[in-house]
């Protein structure tokens, strides 16, 4: 096998992951849990591109804005969700959302879960 297919099977292989947000919760009283696929190039081009300077915290909201999908991967959140994700939503909650999103995690890891 070619080494491309290997890097693509490897980065298919990753999957779906998910963050549980207990401060987020349902009608039920139950966590929102937000699903996304692992970031790629592209999109952290486009993320990137959005921002003057890589200190600007506003790639946090980009990010969760471009990722963020339900159970049944469907988008969360709209562009125009941008200023209250910046200026009325938890900012640590942003922070470890996007941060997640970021993390590089491994096959074997999401086969624990």
């Amino acid at each position: 096998m070619s080494v491309i297919n290997i890097a693509k099977n490897h980065f298919e292989d990753l999957g779906i992951q998910s963050l549980e947000i207990p401060e987020w919760k349902d009608d039920n009283g139950k966590p929102t849990i937000i699903y996304w696929k692992p970031i790629n190039l592209y999109e952290k081009n486009i993320v990137l591109k959005k921002s003057e300077n890589l200190s600007d915290v506003g790639v946090l909201a980009d990010l969760v804005i471009l990722k963020a999908l339900d159970k049944d991967n469907n988008k969360i959140f709209s562009g125009e969700d941008r200023l209250a994700l910046m200026y009325k939503v938890d900012s640590d909650i942003i922070s470890r959302l996007a941060n997640a999103m970021l993390k590089v995690i491994t096959p074997d890891e999401v086969k624990k879960n």
